[in-house]
């Protein structure tokens, strides 16, 4: 069953064809553009969700992400309420994904950034958990309400015999700490039927689809529709 969605940023160059981000995100960076790069992305998610909302009369939650230097932005929250707003959608409409590593590094700045977020009725993801920065008893102590297995981290399970005690581990203190587990970068029916199996719940990569555009994805919002 379809539970949400995430919001992915591709350059189709009219000349060079489709672009991946690997290549022009770091360009963004260095130039210091990302921010207005990341809240394009959120003003058309915001968009796009109150489109569907309209038109289909489903919502569906979108994940986006925000960087490290955007929790430091004073101005964030005003901003992400004021794209909801306009755009007539919920904070629970838009999950907002902050990377493990963000946590890690000045902590207790980006804690209270995060419970003022959370206070303000957003939902967070813990987005590339597994990648290796923080302690797993740390994790009891940071306001999260989902965890994203990093891509890499289930790979890895995988590959070597199928040992996914790690996996198994990290479920169980999510589930200690009432938060759901989702799996990234699924690709087969093995590895699918083996995170059903430990007790992950939310699952996502090839194995459903490969990243689509809005309009091609309102195929699987019209399949929730007539569930």
């Amino acid at each position: 069953m379809l539970s949400s969605a995430e919001a992915l940023v591709r350059w189709s160059h009219p000349t060079l064809g489709m672009i991946s981000p690997g290549k022009f995100i770091p360009l963004f960076e260095e130039d210091g553009l990302i921010a207005q790069l990341d809240e394009f992305v959120w003003r058309r998610s915001a968009e796009t969700i109150s489109d569907w909302k309209k038109r289909l009369g489903i919502s569906v939650p979108v994940s986006v992400n925000l960087s490290r230097a955007e929790m430091y932005d004073p101005g964030l929250i005003d901003t992400m309420e004021k794209i909801t707003g306009d755009n007539g959608i919920t904070t629970k409409d838009m999950y907002l994904e902050i990377t493990e590593s963000a946590y890690v590094s000045d902590s207790d700045q980006i804690v209270e950034r995060v419970k003022a977020l959370r206070e303000h009725g957003f939902f967070i993801e813990m987005d590339d958990f597994g990648s290796g920065y923080s302690s797993l008893n740390m994790i009891s102590e940071l306001p999260v309400d989902a965890l994203k297995l990093d891509m890499m981290f289930i790979r890895s399970a995988f590959d070597k015999h199928n040992d996914t005690r790690m996996i198994s581990i990290v479920i169980d203190i999510a589930d200690y700490l009432g938060v759901p587990v989702i799996a990234e970068g699924v690709e087969t029916e093995e590895q699918y039927l083996a995170l059903k199996k430990l007790g992950c719940t939310i699952i996502q990569g090839y194995y459903f689809s490969k990243p689509v555009p809005a309009g091609e994805f309102e195929k699987f919002l019209l399949e929730k529709k007539g569930e």
